[in-house]
């Protein structure tokens, strides 16, 4: 994988980049869905501004660069624990927050600081909680979910065997519209409207920022930023600075938060999907943000992606989790990394990032004395 890394060229268009482009809106689909269906969030515009991102990313870091809702954040909205107006202004706190970092070079100072051992706990915490999503998705239909892995195995075979490319992702995603239509109808075509600027209640600062903003930062540093720029090593031998992740993510935040669309970030997971399905290049981005854009224009009606089957997303996880589980398992501290995993999967990806930090320093600390 990594010899064939300096082959790549900044961008190309091919269907297997096609299909790995999708690899990113895996774990996209569903937040979105569950944020515009429990909350007065605009799904148009968060398509809009995911498009816009996808495209900017694409052509700055001419890389399969993820871009996704932060996972913190969304999964407390769409639980009801945060507000919508609380999400955007933990939205622009972290903005400030991930921009004034990446500025002054605070990642590069925590990439030095995190041992590796914790960010491989990190990958591989978020592949247990993948796996867990991925069962509760294939369970909504077990058929369609087994034809999904099953056309990604003959895949993953005929690339091996006949140099294939892999369209398993696209070809899935394709059947779930299929499914989706025949049985719950088409979607309603409504045209969107234009994005307003508005700050968010200055009300909903105290909440958002103890609730939201605080937790979301260092699941961020582990998970959207050390774990990612790890992963570009790993996968495709380039050297992303995470001080460039974190005053991207800065900007993305804050834009999307100021303009109706939803706290962004990259995620180790959705580089994983790209990878996993195909993606080499920034073209993917450039695709799946036009497709985005395209989407985001006839997305006026609230529930517009509510008729697409989670089961079929379910068999794409699978894989995805499995590629992140193979990296975090590149580790040279299993100790620190299940305990990393472990502590992620029970709680939250932020908590058991500081329980490996502990772990690690702790086991440092004796050495040392001994």
């Amino acid at each position: 994988m990594i010899e064939e890394a300096s082959q790549w060229p900044d961008f190309r268009f091919t269907l297997e980049e096609v299909s790995g482009a999708f690899g990113d809106s895996i774990t996209v689909i569903p937040l979105l869905i569950g944020i515009g269906v429990t909350t007065e969030a605009s799904l148009a515009h968060m398509l809009l501004f995911f498009a816009v991102f996808q495209i900017a990313n694409g052509l700055f870091y001419r890389l399969p660069m993820p871009v996704e809702p932060m996972k913190a954040l969304s999964a407390l909205v769409i639980a009801g624990t945060l507000t919508y107006q609380q999400a955007l202004a933990a939205g622009v706190v972290l903005g400030v927050m991930l921009l004034f970092s990446g500025t002054f070079g605070v990642m590069k100072w925590l990439d030095d600081f995190v041992p590796v051992s914790v960010v491989r706990g990190i990958q591989l915490g978020l592949a247990f909680l993948l796996l867990r999503t991925s069962v509760d998705y294939i369970t909504e239909n077990v058929w369609l979910a087994s034809g999904g892995i099953g056309i990604v195995l003959a895949f993953l075979l005929f690339k091996k065997k006949y140099s294939i490319p892999n369209l398993s992702a696209f070809i899935v995603l394709l059947l779930g519209v299929g499914f989706g239509i025949y049985f719950n109808g088409a979607p309603d075509i409504t045209l969107m409207g234009v994005p307003q600027f508005s700050f968010p209640k200055l009300s909903a600062f105290p909440g958002g920022i103890v609730l939201g903003a605080l937790p979301q930062f260092f699941l961020s540093v582990g998970n959207a930023i050390l774990a990612t720029s790890l992963l570009f090593k790993d996968l495709l031998d380039k050297k992303v600075n995470p001080d460039r992740l974190s005053q991207s993510m800065g900007l993305m935040c804050i834009v999307a938060s100021l303009f109706g669309g939803f706290p962004t970030c990259h995620g180790s997971g959705g580089l994983s999907g790209q990878y996993r399905f195909g993606a080499r290049t920034g073209g993917s981005n450039l695709i799946l943000g036009t497709i985005y854009l395209g989407i985001a224009f006839i997305a006026g009606s609230g529930d517009f992606l509510s008729f697409y089957p989670v089961a079929a997303l379910g068999a794409l996880l699978v894989f995805i989790a499995l590629e992140l589980a193979s990296a975090g398992a590149k580790t040279d501290s299993w100790t620190t990394t299940l305990v990393v995993a472990v502590v992620s999967f029970v709680t939250n990806l932020a908590i058991g990032f500081a329980a490996g930090l502990a772990v690690e320093k702790f086991s440092n600390y004796l050495k040392e004395k001994s």
